[in-house]
């Protein structure tokens, strides 16, 4: 007789493969010609700019966005400036208000001869594959999916390939770069979604990126070909649908975005981006600066080469620094070598500060879970923890009808030495970008640049805006606990549990906290 154990087991191996039997897979017989930056024009009107931006006696120019709607209006600046290329390379790109008005500017370009490149991972495509296949079907654009689901159908055959394949396909490409002309670009932490621009209703992430001008432009570029021209970069015309639909969707994309443009995208140019690639208030900083990048072939081979990973590079430089560490990082998950670094830094003199997510503004619980532990330990070795609220924030600019107020949570990438050079990125300080998904970033020695990188930092430390979390000096040194501090209406609180949760919630990270999960955070 069969025993009921062994025939679950079984089902759940079959399922997988009975799944992904039935449905369509992508065309393995799709080209793949190469192709590369184009040449920089310095007669263009990008090329003008950059010239105009960079110092003389520096190789590099760069302008931090920090504002969400500033950063919006920068991509669609560039995107209304090219003459001759935009590549883009990005881990989400959603089709809500912002999306909708990059795709418009996209086209735009396009139907004036500028090539258009877009790289996108494929783990959130799912929901917007009508639109990939409608944009790549303009003459002028061109779409490739990194590392793609073999399997095209709904969420239930996406999870059974995952788990089929889960050694690849939990590797994902989490690089930012917008690139126009091969003369300014904007890398940073930003994916394109409302949230990430401070436009959604329900969540707003403060974030960071930095518009760039000047000899790092041609590393950046470098840096998308070798993505690009990768085994992993697959064409989206080897999606299994109709080119023929797929262009009569086109026209009806671009007509139905042409008309919400001119409802509200205008909002932005107007309000917003007339003088951000100018030199207008906070200008530009001169500077040199190094590239932090993983190579494509991360997602196959993992840590082979580790001495080129980013997070070995941005150590490196920590151990360099003499007085100050300033790091901002949403997910923030150190583990034992990464503790025992920080430990170390500022047992040798450093003074490090670092902000995060609470409990209440992480919206990856999970991750949470993973950083928690990780708190005493921080605490004890004299590491000052911030931890931002969930304040709620009015976006800057309506591209909607609705008014409400948004939850704040931290998604910026950035490290401050000394006040002297700086790291932005896509990179959180998590196992899974260190270890699992490729990132990119710049090393920035620039002086003005990090300070006020460091303002921006500080600014959101501050007790009206984060918790400063501590040890209670009321607790006996065997049993150690935490308390949050902060300001609010003028008054001093002071918190012995997760402020702002529930018992519940901080019961199920408890929980979490004992999984052995922390490779996958």
């Amino acid at each position: 007789m069969i025993r009921r154990d062994w025939l679950a087991r079984l089902c759940w191996t079959l399922l997988p493969a009975l799944l992904l039997g039935a449905c369509a897979s992508l065309r393995p017989d799709v080209p793949k010609p190469p192709s590369q930056a184009l040449a920089p024009d310095p007669a263009s009107p990008l090329g003008w700019l950059a010239a105009q931006v960079t110092p003389a006696a520096q190789p590099s120019a760069f302008r931090p966005l920090e504002a969400g709607h500033d950063a919006l209006a920068a991509r669609l600046a560039l995107a209304e400036q090219a003459r001759h290329s935009l590549d883009l390379q990005y881990y989400i790109f959603r089709d809500d208000a912002s999306g909708k008005l990059l795709v418009q500017a996209l086209l735009a370009a396009a139907d004036r001869g500028v090539r258009v490149r877009l790289l996108l991972d494929d783990m959130y495509t799912a929901e917007n594959e009508a639109a990939i296949l409608a944009l790549d079907a303009h003459p002028h654009i061109e779409i490739r999916l990194y590392n793609p689901f073999r399997y095209r159908a709904g969420g239930l055959v996406r999870a059974a390939e995952f788990l089929n394949d889960r050694e690849r396909l939990n590797r994902r490409m989490h690089n930012k770069l917008f690139l126009a002309d091969n003369q300014m670009g904007i890398t940073g932490g930003r994916n394109i979604g409302d949230e990430y621009f401070q436009l959604d209703e329900a969540l707003a992430f403060r974030d960071l990126d930095v518009l760039t001008a000047g000899r790092v432009v041609s590393e950046l570029s470098a840096a998308f070909d070798a993505y690009w021209n990768s085994e992993p970069a697959i064409p989206a015309a080897a999606l299994p649908a109709s080119r023929r639909r797929a262009r009569a969707e086109l026209d009806a994309t671009r007509a139905a975005l042409n008309a919400y443009y001119a409802e509200v995208g205008r909002i932005l140019a107007a309000q917003l981006g007339q003088d951000l690639l100018g030199d207008g208030a906070g200008g530009w900083s001169g500077g040199a600066a190094d590239l932090l990048l993983d190579r494509p072939e991360k997602t196959a081979d993992g840590l082979a080469g580790a001495a080129e990973l980013p997070a070995t590079r941005l150590l490196h430089t920590g151990l360099d620094a003499r007085r100050e560490l300033l790091i901002a990082s949403p997910y923030l998950v150190p583990g034992k070598l990464g503790s025992d670094l920080l430990q170390h830094l500022h047992g040798k003199g450093l003074k490090v500060r670092i902000l995060t997510n609470s409990l209440a503004a992480n919206d990856v619980i999970l991750v949470h879970a993973g950083y928690a532990r990780y708190r005493l330990p921080m605490l004890l070795a004299g590491l000052e923890l911030y931890e931002l609220k969930p304040v709620k924030e009015r976006p800057h600019v309506r591209l909607g009808a609705g008014s409400s107020s948004s939850r704040a949570s931290l998604h910026s990438k950035a490290l401050v030495f000394d006040r002297q050079r700086v790291y932005i990125g896509s990179m959180n300080l998590d196992p899974r970008s260190v270890l699992l998904n490729t990132e990119a970033g710049l090393l920035i020695d620039s002086p003005t640049l990090a300070e006020r990188v460091a303002g921006f930092i500080e600014a959101a430390m501050a007790p009206e805006q984060s918790y400063r979390v501590r040890l209670d000096p009321d607790s006996p040194p065997e049993d150690r606990r935490l308390i949050w501090l902060e300001r609010r209406g003028g008054e001093e609180r002071t918190h012995r549990v997760e402020p702002a949760t529930d018992l519940w919630l901080r019961a199920l990270v408890d929980v979490l906290s004992a999984l052995p999960i922390e490779e996958d955070l």
